[in-house]
């Protein structure tokens, strides 16, 4: 039976490819939103120009009339839209206000749309500033006013697609078994949380050299110091549901900087990706790990992706 619960743990998936993942995401939001005119999934990446490229797509056969008309009317537009794309809900009216704000006008939707029933086209966006993200977007047969609560639930799932986003486009494909006996050891004990110190002690090496191993390790598995825990641990049920409970403890902002935290990003690279000085970050990252019971990024991750 499909639940919120059910579709945001399928949002935070990280282990499925990409098709998987959009298509196992599509009929969970199918069987839950479905307005009786199609649902659609899928990912897309901005490229040079402004030009959105889309990546792996479901749901076309739900409403295939439909879906042409609209990907004719985004490409139509696809450079104003990719500039206020960001990790939202929204409708028609909204997408036209965000784009005049920015100085752009789009073409008239409800023109392309009537003839298919369509009055609104609700899209839950999570996106990823650096220019990709997922869509799922919904067309209704008259303007969408969601109720505060529902509101306040598909904007938590904008958030999960945006989080899932990043952390899926970070994600290391290589696993342990081409690390060496002592390197799959560090490992394990980079992925339960363990410090440099700990590990050091656990290993009868001085933290010197754990820092080598530790190197070594990154290198090999192709990650920057904090992914570790996405490059090497497989999803388990309990460990979404963990993730969608400490998440839900986040605001939307402490959220993305807990994304990027995990993909390693120095607090600098999160100040200018997020437009924010580092004094902010700073801020957010404390709230996060206090938030979140945990120390630092290392175990952040452990107790987001542990068994």
């Amino acid at each position: 039976m499909t639940t919120w619960l059910t579709l945001r743990a399928a949002a935070v998936d990280l282990d499925s490819d990409e098709r998987e993942w959009i298509g196992a995401l599509h009929a969970e939001a199918r069987a839950l939103l479905d307005d009786g005119l199609g649902t659609f999934a899928y990912t897309y990446r901005i490229e040079r120009g402004g030009r959105i490229r889309l990546g792996a797509v479901a749901g076309e056969e739900t409403a295939p009339a439909f879906w042409r008309a609209l990907v004719a009317w985004g490409s139509e537009n696809d450079r104003a839209l990719s500039r206020i794309y960001a990790t939202t809900t929204a409708s028609l009216d909204d997408a036209v206000r965000s784009a005049a704000r920015q100085g752009d006008a789009l073409s008239n939707p409800r023109h392309r749309f009537e003839p298919y029933g369509v009055a609104d086209v609700f899209t839950i966006v999570g996106h990823d500033p650096s220019g990709f993200g997922i869509f799922l977007t919904l067309p209704r047969g008259r303007a969408f006013a969601p109720s505060p609560q529902q509101r306040r639930r598909l904007e938590r799932l904008a958030i999960d697609l945006g989080v899932a986003a990043r952390l899926r486009q970070h994600r290391g494909r290589e696993r342990a078994a081409r690390l060496s006996e002592q390197e799959q050891l560090v490992a394990r004990l980079l992925m339960e949380g363990a410090s440099d110190k700990l590990i050091a002690g656990e290993l009868g090496v001085a933290v010197s050299t754990v820092s080598t191993f530790a190197r070594r390790v990154r290198r090999k598995l192709g990650c920057q110091p904090g992914q570790e825990m996405l490059v090497l641990r497989s999803v388990t049920r309990s460990s979404i549901r963990r993730r969608l409970a400490l998440f839900d403890r986040l605001t939307a902002s402490e959220c993305d900087v807990a994304s990027a935290l995990l993909i390693g990003s120095s607090y600098a690279e999160i100040a200018d990706l997020r437009g924010v000085s580092i004094r902010t970050v700073a801020s957010q990252c404390g709230a996060v790990f206090r938030k979140c019971g945990v120390s630092g990024r290392r175990e952040l991750a452990s107790t987001l992706f542990g068994e």
